[in-house]
Parts: C-alpha cells; structure tokens; sequence
C-alpha cells in the first residue's frame, strides 16, 4: 500500500537504517506492505529521532508523536512532536499591555507564557513561529511571523493558529489571507470578529490566481462554508437549497477539508480516535456557478 510520510520540520527519513529521503509537509510516499515490519526513523536538525514500526497496528493505534490519516489508496503518516534535545531557558520576545505580560521563550519546546491578574498561563507552539513578535490587538495576544499567525485571549486560551500570507486588523475585526496548496493558485480571504475572550470567523471566501471555470472554487468553498459555520447555503441551486441542513447531515462531522487533483472532489479529514484521522471524499455537480448534487 502507499504510505505518505510527512514531518512538522524538516527531517532525514530512514528505512530499517536505509536513507529514503527528506520530509517535511511536502507528501512523498513508497509503495509498502505493512507484513514487511519496517521501521521508520524521522531525524530533525536540532531535534531528538522519532520512529515506529509500519505495521497493520497504525491504522488503529498511531504511535506516540506521530498522526496517522487514513486513505482510500493508504495511509499518511505524520510525525508531528520531536522531544527537544537542548532544555536552557531562552528568552526570544516579550510585551505588555494593560497589565498583560506575554514572553515567547523556548525550554525544550518552544512557549508562550501569559500573564495576567497574578495568574501565569503557558501554551506550547510549533518552532514556526520562533521567529515571531508579540503585538497586542483589541485586548488579544497576537504572535507573528513572517507566515504564520496565533491569537490568544489574556487568559492564556488560545484563540486562532493559521499560515497566514498577510493580516490587518481595524475596528476588531481581523482580515487575513490564507494560502491554498493547489495548482489554481488559490487562496481564502477571511475575517474574524475580535472581542477580549473570543475570535468568531464571519468570513470565508476563495480566491485565485490561475485562470479556471468558476465552479471549480465550489467545492471546496462550499466544505470549508459547512465547516466554519458559514452561509454555505448560498453556494446551492434554488432546487438544492431547501436540502441544506439534510446535505450537511449526510457530510457528517469533519474536522478539516484537503484538495484534490478533481477540483470537484474534496477530503472531508474525520476524527477517528486519538491522532487517528480518515478522509472521506465527496464530490459536487455544479451548474451556472451553483451546486447542483452533492454525492459520497
């Protein structure tokens, strides 16, 4: 079977002690049969290794550190935590405001400690946003990079984490444009509505920058609409509307939409049980920039 391998950072990836290549959240995958008992060895730079056996067992019970996807043609395996090899308490940014005090700092793992009416609050980040600033916007803790962005409440909960291509924020409301992995050149343009504990996304719109028919933005619009509890409705045909709360029952729940070489046909990432995930495809018939079926 195909098993796509991919890491959170940049790793060498061997193969019972056989370099395979470098992963990092580019798919690439081998052709293996999980009978074969193979190990997997995932080395980051910086970083302690981590490893499992690829065995039938992974697509019940993922191994520690790692996140397993289940697909129709295999299964992706993600490495996801590496224990950190260095624990000295270094300081990267801090900033206050209004009796808030919030430090980036790493200890192993990369931090962000809150601190607010004598209460300490502290969350681990991806080692993306290392590099960030902290910036404080409408009473909320902004962490930024040059491609990522994480908004807190001064509780300490966080609120927001997305790649991010740009932002700004007026009048609480925070607009950003998030990039889409695919070969239309696509991207979303979304906002969120800002309060001192809350960060409500009222916005969803796809974009690109090849040229296509309309309705190959659909499908994906239309799934990403279901998931953030945006006005997906309007993206079906007069006759299909009535159906709605119907069509989003038989999608079921679904945690993440991913795109596929069908511009028609997306991924619908199902939480099967702890860092076990299933893709479940669907596809829509579209007609005059509408939606006109929806099929499993």
């Amino acid at each position: 079977m195909k098993i796509y391998f991919l890491s959170s950072r940049p790793c060498a990836l061997t193969l019972n002690g056989a370099f395979f290549g470098v992963t990092d959240k580019f798919e690439r995958y081998a052709e293996i049969s999980l009978k074969d008992n193979i190990y997997a060895q995932f080395s980051p730079q910086g970083g302690l290794s981590i490893g499992c056996f690829l065995t039938d067992s992974l697509r019940f019970s993922p191994p520690e550190n790692f996140e397993v996807y289940l697909l129709k043609d295999g299964l992706v395996l993600y490495a996801r935590d590496f224990p950190p090899a260095d624990f000295t308490l270094k300081p990267l940014a801090q900033a206050k405001e209004n009796g808030v005090l919030a430090t980036l700092f790493r200890q192993g793992r990369l931090q962000l400690s809150i601190e607010y009416l004598g209460e300490l609050h502290t969350d681990t980040l991806p080692d993306t946003f290392e590099s960030g600033a902290l910036v404080f916007h409408s009473g909320l803790v902004f962490v930024e990079c040059e491609n990522c962005l994480a908004v807190y409440a001064k509780t300490g909960e966080r609120l927001l984490m997305e790649t991010v291509l740009s932002y700004t924020v007026e009048e609480n409301v925070l607009r950003a444009v998030l990039p889409l992995s695919d070969a239309f050149g696509r991207t979303a343009e979304c906002a969120w509505e800002l309060t001192e504990t809350a960060c409500a996304q009222t916005e969803f719109t796809v974009r690109q920058s090849v040229n296509a028919p309309k309705e190959d933005l659909l499908a994906y619009a239309f799934f990403e609409s279901v998931l953030i509890g945006a006005n997906y409705a309007e993206l079906l045909s007069d006759e299909l509307r009535p159906d709605a709360e119907k069509i989003v029952g038989f999608l079921g729940d679904f945690v993440a939409v991913t795109l596929t070489a069908d511009p028609k046909r997306c991924g619908l990432i199902k939480k099967r049980g702890d860092r076990l995930f299933e893709a479940v495809y669907f596809s829509v018939e579209t007609a005059d920039g509408k939606i006109i079926d929806v099929k499993g």
